[in-house]
């Protein structure tokens, strides 16, 4: 039945999001079939997904979404993120960030179907999906078919005229749709009377206008059908169905319930199933009847049943007598037939629905292994809560795989539960005794045990000999770590080099770039911040030449060298690798790399004025560390709430966190070792601010000084080098300004050769008068870096978000935002590329997508939007 009606009404509409809602029956299958066979008839780029309940996982829909989407993207080159290796760095949200990053790149105008969206409850993929809709371009769209409204941000979409909705009233037929449908069913026409009856009892309901027809098919008695429909009290489709199912042979309606079982089937596992041959005849006499079966096209005839008819036939199977032996018998059968033919996904579902939980994990043990690898980690992990412990522990690899996914989702005591029912004699097998080291250090490392970590990594060396060269060199990265926090850099850079000598040769891109950050960070570390930068770019750039541009290895670097070029003063540069990997770099990363990534972003946002906006990034890293149960990353966030508040002269909310920050048992794990992150920012820290604000320094000036020479003894220079600024601030405060002025002259001097400027910037409580004071007389620092450092530590004060355009704003993604923040900023096209790692070609097309989007054509006039926008 053609829905011209609606044809027309979705291709006058100019929305990126066409949304069909609607109970079952509605046809919104058939509605979203002809929109695309019409829209694909008139030259539109057009693509197709049916989700199911295995897709509502993060990793599993971006690699469909990117499946059907491949047509489209055809241009775009987007390699395979894959893993040799258990070690997290295919994390969904790397393939979701490189699906944005290729959309962002996708000029041509397409049109996506998703049909059944029901199914995803998952609320990374509902977000996945509300960024793909907000970054989409005029001429692209999404069309979803769903039962229910989803959970995405349509209010900004229905205000700024982006979304059409078509509901249950919409998808009706009217009475001239029915009187067409029902003729074209029918060899003669029901009768002007016969029809209104029909339409007033259904309401247009397309399922029961095809049931009825159905039932009207061949029989000469149509106006006692409808004198039943009208008087009977049950279920419309109910009663109909119940007349088809009445006049079937007995064969073909033993075949009907059986196979209501399934949620598709295809002949030959019906012919399984069922213990029958004649599977394919049924089913074409099934198709041949209309009865609600509908054809899946891939990898041969599959098929399934509309949702209302299958709920009618397994209500029936109920009643018809059929053991609970006899459905089990018919799920195991299935559940066979389809492990045995490459299809775990729906078998393990029939095997645990048949009790089999024996079944279902050898099922499992098949295909884990391989889904951790590709980053589909929900859905290992709800296997894994389906099978008891006790057929858990005959299962080791299914047990290790479940502990990566659960430790890969930050499910630490999951994990440790999972990696605890491993049986002794298993730990004896040296492939799994291996596998269980990596395993149990990276548990400790994500979850914040580093010094646990260490003690696994010790007690490994005399065995790395014989360990396989990712193990050992996941070993020798742990202990470069240990040594790193412990101040023994030359022990860390020989622990480095046997790290990179093993894993060098097997291409362990992931392990090895935590050895080069690594190497990076004790440049940074050591106060060479240019050292420092030089290193990560240039490991930044081959990664991404060696197309690997979004893994969590990537966010690795990313991470590192954002902290690199905030250093150095290059905010716009440092801003736009955060916006590009924050969400890798939240979901994949180390607590350190998570805690200095949000900081250095927070920083950012408050020098931009924008104090509200970066009380929200800090309360998100305190909301991350509360979420993970890791007291660090919720410490550090309150130390950078302490500083803002500081900054903000507020210094009640400043001293009513004074003792979370204190607070002994989150620092208690880490005694005798100094993490990476606290290196400039620690509870000493958050007290020496406090007391310059406060102006009692009397007591901090010792514990500052013992605190530089325990830094310098371990060569932290960059601490070294906030500890004497904040001295020095502390002697001013103490009105010993000769003091003060020496102190920070000789920090100064020993910090310019290696460029660190927000180390001091970042610490401008007394900072300006000081350095003015420096300028004005003779002095071993250069001007030009006093000059700089003076630009740097000038206080920003709050500024009001502007609110009008802001729809017009959300147009654009975060990295066309930056994008079009730069522009206006007078960058040119070689230097948006520099900063953005991408080629000139790239940063055109950006362009391009944001002109588009905005309805500007020239840099003038995005100078103008961007003022508007409140960019600049």
């Amino acid at each position: 039945m053609e829905r011209s009606r609606i044809f027309t009404l979705v291709d006058r509409s100019s929305a990126n999001l066409v949304l069909v809602t609607a109970p079952a029956g509605y046809g919104k299958t058939t509605t979203l079939s002809q929109l695309y066979c019409q829209m694909r008839a008139a030259g539109r780029a057009t693509c197709w997904l049916t989700v199911d309940a295995s897709d509502d996982d993060p990793g599993r829909f971006t690699f469909y979404l990117r499946a059907a989407l491949g047509s489209v993207l055809e241009g775009v080159d987007e390699p395979e993120i894959t893993a040799a290796n258990l070690d997290g760095s295919t994390a969904s949200s790397a393939r979701v960030q490189q699906l944005l990053e290729t959309l962002d790149l996708t000029e041509a105008p397409f049109v996506l179907f998703i049909d059944e969206f029901e199914e995803i409850a998952s609320t990374k993929v509902l977000q996945l999906l509300g960024e793909i809709v907000a970054g989409l371009s005029p001429g692209q769209r999404i069309v979803l078919g769903s039962r229910q409204t989803p959970d995405l941000p349509l209010g900004r979409l229905r205000v700024s005229g982006r979304l059409l909705e078509i509901d249950a009233d919409l998808l009706k037929f009217d009475r001239e749709e029915s009187r067409r449908y029902i003729a074209g069913r029918l060899p003669c026409a029901l009768n002007e009377a016969e029809l209104d009856t029909l339409q007033d009892r259904t309401d247009g309901w397309p399922a029961a206008l095809q049931l009825a027809a159905a039932a009207l098919t061949g029989r000469s008695d149509t106006a006692a059908l409808l004198e039943g429909l009208v008087a009977s009290s049950r279920n419309i489709s109910d009663y109909l169905a119940e007349d088809v199912l009445a006049r079937l042979p007995p064969r073909l309606c033993d075949f009907l319930l059986a196979t209501s079982l399934f949620d598709a089937f295809s002949p030959a596992m019906c012919d399984a199933a069922l213990g029958v041959t004649d599977s394919r005849e049924c089913i074409a006499a099934t198709e041949r009847d209309n009865l609600f079966l509908q054809r899946i096209d891939n990898d041969g005839p599959w098929y399934r049943y509309h949702p209302l008819f299958r709920e009618f036939l397994g209500t029936q199977l109920r009643h018809s007598g059929a053991t609970p032996e006899r459905i089990a018998t018919l799920q195991l059968n299935a559940a066979r037939w389809l492990a045995d033919h490459d299809k775990p996904f729906p078998a393990v579902p029939y095997a645990l629905a048949a009790g089999d939980q024996a079944l279902a994990a050898d099922i499992m043990s098949t295909r884990a292994t391989a889904l951790v690898r590709v980053g589909q980690f929900d859905t290992v992990a709800k296997w894994m809560a389906a099978i008891p412990d006790a057929i858990l522990a005959t299962h080791p690899n299914l047990l290790i795989a479940g502990a990566y996914a659960a430790t890969f989702l930050h499910r630490y005591g999951e994990a440790s539960r999972l990696i605890e029912l491993l049986p002794a004699e298993a730990q004896v097998d040296e492939r799994i005794s291996a596998e269980l080291v990596a395993l149990r250090i990276m548990l400790c490392a994500w979850s914040d045990r580093i010094v646990e970590a260490f003690r696994i990594g010790e007690s490994a060396r005399a065995n790395l000999s014989v360990m396989p060269p990712y193990v050992a060199g996941l070993i020798h990265n742990a202990l470069a770590y240990e040594a790193i926090g412990q101040g023994r850099d030359i022990a860390a850079m020989q622990e480095i080099a046997a790290a990179k000598h093993l894993l060098e040769p097997i291409g362990a891109v992931h392990a090895l770039n935590y050895s080069v950050s690594f190497e990076g960070a004790i440049a940074l570390l050591q106060g060479e911040a240019k050292a420092a930068r030089a290193r990560f770019e240039g490991t930044l750039e081959a990664i991404i030449a060696g197309g690997h541009r979004y893994t969590t290895s990537t966010a690795i670097v990313a991470a590192h060298l954002a902290e690199a070029l905030y250093e150095l003063n290059e905010i716009d540069a440092a801003e736009t690798l955060l916006i590009d990997y924050l969400p890798v770099i939240h979901d994949g990363c180390l607590p350190d790399h998570i805690i200095v990534t949000y900081r250095v972003l927070a920083r950012i946002q408050a020098q931009r004025g924008q104090y509200a906006k970066a009380l929200v990034t800090l309360d998100t890293l305190q909301d991350l560390g509360d979420v993970r149960s890791i007291p660090r990353i919720s410490a550090a966030s309150r130390i950078d709430k302490h500083r803002l508040a500081l900054l903000a002269g507020d210094l009640a909310a400043a001293q009513r966190l004074t003792p979370l920050i204190a607070d002994e048992s989150v620092w208690r794990p880490f005694t005798g070792f100094s993490t990476y992150a606290e290196n400039l920012d620690d509870p000493l820290v958050a007290d020496v601010r406090q007391a310059l604000v406060e102006g009692s320094v009397r007591a901090i000036i010792p514990r500052l000084q013992d605190a530089i020479c325990e830094a310098s003894g371990h060569n932290r220079r960059r601490r070294v080098a906030r500890l004497q600024c904040l001295l020095a601030q502390a002697f001013e405060v103490a009105r010993r300004r000769p003091q003060a002025l020496e102190t920070l002259e000789r920090a100064l001097a020993q910090a310019e050769p290696g460029g660190m400027l927000r180390v001091f910037a970042d610490e401008p409580w007394h900072l300006n008068e000081l350095l003015r004071a420096l300028s004005d007389r003779k002095c071993t620092v250069s001007p030009t870096y006093l000059q700089s450092m003076l630009a740097a530590a000038t206080k920003t004060e709050p500024v009001a978000a502007k609110s009008h355009l802001q729809d017009e704003a959300m147009r654009l993604s975060p990295k066309e935002g930056q994008i079009l923040r730069l522009l206006a900023e007078g960058h040119s096209n070689k230097e948006l590329a520099r900063k953005l790692f991408v080629t000139e070609n790239t940063v055109e097309t950006h362009l391009r997508r944001i002109y588009g989007k905005l309805g500007i054509r020239s840099r003038t006039q995005a100078v103008a939007r961007a003022l508007e926008l409140g960019l600049i």
